[in-house]
Formats: C-alpha cells, sequence, structure tokens
C-alpha cells in the first residue's frame, strides 16, 4: 500500500501540470512517454515482437490522416474512435503462440484513445497559461468517481459476480453503481468546465459504461496470457496499462460525444 500511495503522489502533480498547461507540448511528451511504455507492455502482454513497427505506423498513419480532414471535429473523432475499434479487436485476437500480423494493428488500442486526448487539448485552446477546463478532465475523472463508488458498493452489497472468470472481485452493484457515480460526476464536472449538461451526461454514461469494458478488457488479455499486471513499471500499481485501462475505452467515446452534443 505504501509504494502505491508513494507512486501516486509522485505522477500526480506532472500529469494534472501537463493537463492543465495550455501549451500541448507538456501532454504531447507525456503520451509520448505513455505510447512508449504501452507499447512495451502491449508485446510483452501479447508475445509479439510486430506491435513495435506496428506502433510507428499506426501512429504516423492516424496522424497524417487527420492532418488531411482539415479541422471537421466529428469525421476526426470518429476517425479515432474506428481505428481504437481496431486496436481493441486485433488485441484480443493476436495469438500469443505464433506470430501474428494482426500485431501491427494492436497499437491501435492505446494510440487511438491518446490521440483522442490530444485532439481534445489541442481543440480547446486558450491563451492563458493554465487551462482550468481543459474537456480532457471529462474523460478522466468521472472514472475516478466511478471507481470509488464500485468499490465502496461492492463491498457494502455486492452478491452478484460480474464477470467471475475475467475478474472475480467485480460485481454487478459496483458495476451499477460505478455508471451512476459517473453521470453523477461528469454533470458537476461539466458545469465547472462549461460542457453543455447533455454533453456531460452522455459523457458520464459513455465512462460508466466502457470504462469498465476497458478494465475487463484488458484483465481478459492478461488473463489469457497467463499474467497478473501489465508491467512493473508502477510500484504498487503494475503496468502503465493497468493504470489507464478504463481510460482507452472511454477517451475515443467522449471526444466523439463532445464534437456531436457540445
Amino acid at each position: 500500500m505504501r509504494a502505491r500511495v508513494l507512486t501516486a503522489l509522485a505522477l500526480i502533480p506532472p500529469v494534472l501540470a501537463a493537463v492543465f498547461y495550455s501549451k500541448p507540448w507538456p501532454i504531447l511528451a507525456l503520451s509520448l512517454l505513455i505510447c512508449f511504455g504501452c507499447t512495451s507492455e502491449v508485446s510483452f502482454m501479447t508475445k509479439q515482437k510486430l506491435v513495435w513497427p506496428g506502433a510507428l505506423l499506426c501512429a504516423v498513419g492516424l496522424v497524417w490522416f487527420l492532418s488531411t480532414l482539415q479541422g471537421v471535429p466529428i469525421t476526426a473523432t470518429a476517425c479515432i474512435l474506428g481505428c481504437s475499434i481496431v486496436g481493441w479487436i486485433s488485441s484480443g485476437l493476436v495469438s500469443t503462440e505464433k506470430t501474428s500480423p494482426l500485431a501491427l494493428l494492436a497499437p491501435f488500442w492505446f494510440i487511438g484513445p491518446l490521440v483522442a486526448l490530444l485532439f481534445l487539448h489541442i481543440g480547446h485552446v486558450v491563451p492563458d497559461t493554465w487551462n482550468w477546463k481543459n474537456p480532457i478532465l471529462l474523460a478522466i475523472v468521472p472514472l475516478w468517481g466511478g471507481d470509488t463508488a464500485a468499490i465502496f458498493a461492492g463491498k457494502a452489497f455486492g452478491k452478484h459476480k460480474l464477470a467471475p472468470t475475467i475478474s472475480p472481485k467485480k460485481t454487478v452493484e459496483g458495476a451499477i453503481a460505478n455508471l451512476f457515480a459517473c453521470v453523477l460526476v461528469a454533470w458537476g464536472l461539466g458545469a465547472l468546465i462549461g460542457v453543455s449538461p447533455s454533453a456531460s451526461l452522455a459523457g458520464g454514461a459513455v465512462a460508466g459504461i466502457f470504462g469498465q469494458m476497458g478494465d475487463l478488457f484488458e484483465s481478459w488479455v492478461k488473463r489469457k496470457a497467463g499474467m497478473k499486471d501489465s508491467g512493473t513499471i508502477l510500484p504498487g500499481h503494475g503496468g502503465i496499462m493497468d493504470r489507464i485501462d478504463s481510460i482507452l475505452f472511454t477517451a475515443p467515446f467522449v471526444s466523439l460525444v463532445l464534437a456531436l452534443l457540445n
């Protein structure tokens, strides 16, 4: 527990600084570091070396394609979501027994969502040094509230297992509490950062549903590979993928919701 707390205390300040700083360079640098770490972990989980060249191809290809759209937000976010879905499917289907060409597409699992977060950041430029109303928050903060609610509700009321073969500790009651908490937190957060009520509520519902799907998906990939954690780089937490699995499924959908409703 001590290692877990110390790691969180060390990581939270630089992450928040990158999120709130209005210029894109800090969050771009952070995204590149996360991308490198995720590439290593996904390659390890899937036992596929092709994940490394795949990460480069996915990143360059997606950024190049988005640059040709000339600032059409709905089309761009739909493209990002589509690429993310391709990455999730490829990561789930890739073989851990032999070399698979699907490994070249697996990096979209994390590259698509990271680009979605960058898209939200760059698309909300402010003249001030600090951007306290960054819409990225809508893809992250509700998940924290949802996870907290799920823990308490699961311990107090949990009787029905959600996915016992994938994540034995998760309960249906905890999942329901997670969903309601995500919607409530997103609604309150939206009022603070200037997001419309409809977009906030939709974003919260998306976070509550797809955040839990992201968590379960990563647990399933790890279980298929016979692993407990995606890595060891974060003492007390495991790997980078273990910490951001919910965000990876949430970010593309929240980005699309904001493009459509806000």
